[in-house]
């Protein structure tokens, strides 16, 4: 006697019970990656913001700042006046002089008509991803915007 083709009802039960086991298991792993995924989205947008100010330097010939607030962790431009939320994370801000009399958690990166910036790196250390350190850099010079993480 010849077996039809097909599936039995063990094999249909048993395939059945993996997919409700890695359901179950779905919310728990994927909290990690979308914590992980938000972060990044506001390191991308923080890398494109300061690469944008760097273009409207140059396209209207004055300086434009990104101001960063550590404290209320939120980074705004001026004088475009666009503004976002800083990634939640330890943030050490390194070799910028702009920072706001009085106010030592406020600094500022200024880009110049010529293409130059005043420089800067900011590191961010996300301890949700696997490599933890996220490196953000204007190169006084050229200007140019360095996000390697």
């Amino acid at each position: 006697m010849e077996r039809a083709a097909g599936f039995t009802l063990i094999e249909m039960l048993v395939v059945i019970t993996i997919i409700g086991l890695a359901m179950l298991a779905a919310p728990r792993l994927g909290g990690v990656w979308v914590e992980s995924h938000s972060e990044r989205a506001a390191v991308r947008e923080l890398g494109e913001a300061l690469a944008r100010a760097r273009y409207w330097a140059v396209a209207a010939q004055t300086p434009v700042r990104i101001v960063f607030d550590i404290r209320n962790r939120v980074w705004s431009t001026q004088p475009s006046g666009s503004q976002g939320q800083l990634p939640n994370a330890d943030i050490h801000v390194l070799g910028i002089d702009n920072a706001a009399p009085g106010q030592p958690t406020t600094t500022a990166i200024e880009f110049y008509p010529d293409g130059g910036s005043s420089g800067g790196t900011i590191i961010i250390d996300v301890p949700s991803t696997q490599q933890s350190e996220t490196r953000i850099a204007a190169d006084w010079l050229s200007g140019r915007i360095e996000v390697s993480d």
